[in-house]
């Protein structure tokens, strides 16, 4: 099976850290790297359309460029990991400090349920902090502006897009504001297929494809079936081994001829329940795995990883 990391953004703020992550991923036969570069409607690259983001604050690192020049020495393909929906949060409700942030520029866009200012960046038990809302036009198309953008200018394997959901269909003037999900993921297919030809379009999904559908109207499955996508990764995030063999098949049957890796949580010390899950994804018909997430403290889970 074909194994994958997902990478945070916290794991690239130092040419050290990238540098150790790629050879802790290397070692292990790991090539594929899903590297979070828009997390909260900020920067992990040069931009000219969205600030840089605070963790990078004082350096001159451009981690985008630097994983990707040093990866492609050892036959790494990197995917830009962007949230889409989803731009901010803070566990202690500060909203971003730089004026250039959309929350701040752009305070119209944002998802207003029950004619809120903005939702808290703290989040609660349905919802994780301020998504902009994907009913507006002009949101969606910066969104797909940032995305084009990276894709334009770094040589990336694939573009990687989370978040592509409502945080519940409470939040949602109506279930039919799928539509607006899927128009973003549709007019995205063209773009970033004409910025770079090749390119894998991949997504981070509810597994369930009824959940998906009916609680965060996420609708995968007719993504999968009008081409959109070349790659889903189902997040089986479960303790469960029967519960991750039955989500990763029920996903599996929902897109049967779109790839699909298996979105495997890695539980600290549970190297008996990580191999366990791969031979699940295995089958469910999944054709890799991929791991949330990469943590050099867990090396122990890379080596299962690896080497089931």
């Amino acid at each position: 099976m074909r194994k994958a990391l997902w990478v945070v953004r916290d794991r690239i703020t130092s040419a050290h850290a990238i540098d150790e992550l790629l050879a802790d991923a290397t070692t292990r036969g790991i090539f594929d790297l899903v590297v979070q570069v828009r997390g909260r409607g900020d920067a992990f690259y040069r931009s000219k359309l969205e600030p840089q983001a605070l963790a990078l604050a004082g350096t001159d690192l451009d981690p985008l460029d630097h994983i990707i020049r040093f990866g492609a020495a050892v036959g790494v393909r990197i995917h830009a990991w962007g949230n889409v929906f989803f731009v901010w949060s803070d566990k202690d409700g500060s909203l971003p400090s730089s004026p250039a942030h959309l929350v701040n520029r752009h305070p119209d866009w944002l998802l207003r349920p029950g004619g809120v200012k903005y939702l808290d960046p703290v989040g609660g038990s349905d919802w994780e902090g301020i998504y902009i809302d994907p009913a507006n036009a002009a949101a969606r198309e910066h969104t797909l502006a940032v995305f084009s953008d990276i894709v334009s200018r770094y040589p990336v394997e694939g573009f990687h897009y989370d978040y592509v959901r409502y945080p519940q269909v409470t939040y949602a003037a109506s279930p039919d504001d799928h539509e607006h999900v899927t128009a973003l993921v549709r007019e995205g297919a063209k773009r970033l297929r004409r910025a770079r030809p090749g390119i894998v379009i991949s997504a981070a999904v509810f597994p369930d494809p009824a959940v998906a559908r009916d609680r965060v109207l996420q609708r995968w499955p007719q993504w999968a079936a009008d081409g959109l996508v070349d790659l889903l990764c189902p997040m089986a995030y479960r303790h469960d081994t029967a519960e991750v063999d039955r989500l990763l098949s029920r996903a599996r049957a929902a897109a049967p001829r779109t790839e699909m890796w298996g979105g495997l949580m890695a539980y600290k010390g549970e190297r008996d329940l990580l191999r366990d899950q791969i031979r699940a994804a295995s089958r469910a018909g999944c054709e890799g795995v991929i791991l949330f997430a990469y943590d050099p403290d867990s090396r122990d889970l890379l080596d299962v990883f690896a080497a089931e």
